[in-house]
């Protein structure tokens, strides 16, 4: 109970009126700056500690928060501390913000300075005296001890915050501790999403998962870099490069989320004024990028435009999915929150960075707020888009199976539908001529005939075994014409045109400039004998055709086949394809061609059929 009174004691003689002196003990935890500080504003920026301690005329005045924002002007802040306890205390003053050029911290005594300490871009981490990733002064007040401290820093047109807490070893341990705890959440956030988007990217080899990978990865140098690890990690002995880090992670950041959200939302195709807006906005990018390397000049101003960029970029994000959601885009909705968390979140970074609103946790970790929501919806998006693609290829798969599976049914039917033709052919041609030269022999041994009479049986009998080999002929002609073999494709096409033109009333006009042979393997060239031998029957036997005009030619890498006949057509929408037009399209598949059947009742019948084929010098 006395230890609780005596902590109470403590924190109320801790609290002051600005400008005076503040006791402490070490019972004090923790006492914020801007509760005990007041400010003088050089706008001259020519003022340095002796004139300042000499001169009473320099007033300093009370604040509202230490987050100055956007300055051209050097800041001085006043505190004075009084050791109550006969210990020797050690302090820390902790800042909140690492985004200072450079921070002079000066002690002094009697109005003497007797200690001058540095912190900023121009000291790198590995030379300052605590080692933490924000920047730290380490205090020391002797017993009864009365100091007064004066903080400078100057105004280049960078964001200067100068909050900063007074912490003993317990306050800085929960002071850090808490941050810790947060920003663990945030970064093993960002990481699972990391390894999502890799194993998504493994599994389905779509680049959209690897562009989204490195707009998180560049997003997550940006909060390293504003919590203070790009200079405790990457860049230990090097300030330039610990602040152009920034620089570098931003841009990288705004170009990787633009070409996401070009690819992901097909804006090229949706939305190409989009499109084009976003690459429009790569260039400034990249502009904006090469300047911030003039320290300080050009990276203060890139803090500067890049704040002005963040929110027309947000803006024309949030035009964009609202576009392609207009145009049936599915996975708009997670994109839409994922751009309204940037936007509100961003919004008050930049209030932040330009010194509107004090910090506090909202305001210090807007950014990482920012980073990691739209990260999440972003992430659910492309979990979406995983989803849609798996379900895709469940269908297509499925579809697969249907066809293959009708591709072996038809295939089926074919060769019943052959054998069932071969079987009625040799029936009726060839069997037929066999039996009847059995019955004439027999007929012929059990008659006692003339030998003139045994003459006209054999020539009887002759034509007989002529006509039987006339069928078998043809049954191995249909089968596989001989022609292919001996003389060509071309040859065979001309002569089976030849024989539709004597055995049918049609006009046939056979429009082939140059030899097709050699174009396609030598085993796929009877699919195309057999496509022009089907459309042929198709057109004799169902359309009751008149005229057919055929072209055949070479073009490009691809064999062109154009059928043309005048015949009764059909209407594509109701009738359902028989064997002879699925055929066709079975034999194109096979050969990698692609075929377009055009057809109106009373109106003929177009068929249109490319087929791939490599050069000759391949």
């Amino acid at each position: 109970m006395q230890s609780k009174f005596l902590s109470l004691l403590f924190f109320i003689t801790s609290f002051c009126v600005k400008g005076q002196v503040t006791t402490i003990s070490k019972n004090t935890e923790r006492i914020d700056l801007q509760d005990i500080g007041t400010v003088y504003k050089d706008e001259s920026h020519q003022l340095n500690i002796e004139q300042i301690l000499q001169n009473k005329a320099y007033v300093f005045q009370p604040i509202n928060h230490l987050n100055i924002g956007i300055s051209y002007t050097d800041y001085w802040v006043k505190f004075t501390l009084r050791n109550a306890s006969k210990d020797e205390l050690d302090l820390f003053l902790a800042f909140e913000g690492i985004v200072n050029d450079t921070i002079f911290l000066y002690k002094v005594t009697d109005k003497k300075v007797v200690e001058t300490k540095i912190l900023g871009e121009y000291v790198p981490f590995s030379e300052r005296k605590i080692k933490h990733r924000s920047p730290i002064f380490d205090l020391k007040l002797n017993s009864y001890e009365q100091v007064e401290y004066y903080i400078k820093t100057a105004g280049n047109g960078q964001p200067m915050n100068l909050t900063a807490s007074l912490l003993n070893d317990q306050g800085f341990h929960n002071w850090d501790v808490q941050k810790m705890f947060f920003l663990g959440v945030v970064y093993g956030i960002m990481l699972l999403i990391l390894v999502l988007n890799v194993s998504f990217y493994l599994i389905t080899k779509e680049n959209i998962y690897i562009v989204f990978s490195l707009q998180v990865a560049f997003s997550m140098l940006c909060i390293l870099y504003f919590d203070g690890f790009t200079y405790q990690y990457i860049f230990p002995d090097n300030g330039y490069w610990s602040n152009q880090t920034i620089a570098i992670a931003m841009c990288l950041t705004f170009i990787f989320s633009n070409q996401f959200t070009c690819d992901f939302f097909n804006l090229k195709t949706l939305a190409p004024w989009a499109y084009q807006t976003f690459q429009y906005s790569n260039y400034l990018i990249y502009f904006i990028l090469t300047f911030s390397f003039l320290h300080p000049l050009g990276f203060n101003t890139f803090i500067i435009l890049m704040t002005a960029l963040t929110s027309l970029v947000a803006l024309l994000l949030f035009v964009s999915i609202l576009a392609a959601k207009k145009k049936g885009f599915a996975s708009y909705i997670f994109g839409l929150v994922a751009t309204v968390c940037l936007i509100i979140f961003g919004s008050v970074f930049q209030l932040h960075i330009i010194g509107i609103v004090p910090d506090f946790f909202l305001t210090h970790y807007a950014m990482n707020l920012a980073v990691v929501t739209q990260s999440v919806f972003l992430a659910l998006a492309v979990n979406d888009r995983f989803r849609q693609i798996r379900e895709d290829n469940n269908r297509y798969q499925v579809q697969l199976v249907e066809a293959m599976n009708q591709y072996s049914q038809n295939l089926i039917n074919n060769i019943e539908g052959e054998r069932q033709r071969l079987a009625s052919e040799i029936h009726d041609g060839l069997g037929q001529h066999l039996l009847v030269i059995r019955n004439k022999i027999l007929m012929t041994l059990k008659k006692k005939i003339s030998l003139s009479k045994h003459e006209e049986t054999l020539e009887y009998l002759l034509d007989i075994t002529t006509d039987a080999l006339e069928d078998t002929r043809a049954m191995s002609h249909n089968l596989r014409p001989p022609i292919l073999n001996t003389m060509g494709l071309t040859v065979a096409i001309q002569s089976l045109v030849e024989n539709m033109r004597e055995s049918s009333s049609m006009k046939i006009n056979l429009k082939m400039i140059e030899s097709i042979d050699g174009l396609v393997q030598k085993e796929l060239e009877i699919n195309i004998y057999r496509i022009l031998q089907e459309s042929f029957n198709n057109a004799f036997k169902h359309a009751s055709a008149t005229k057919i005009e055929i072209k055949i030619q070479k073009q490009a890498n691809e064999l062109l086949l154009h059928f043309e006949d005048n015949g009764e057509g059909f209407n594509q929408n109701t009738a359902k394809y028989g064997q002879g037009i699925v055929g066709i399209k079975e034999r194109v598949s096979l050969m990698k061609g692609t075929v377009v059947i055009d057809s109106e009742e009373k109106k003929g019948t177009k068929i249109m059929i490319k087929i791939p084929f490599k050069p000759m010098n391949d």
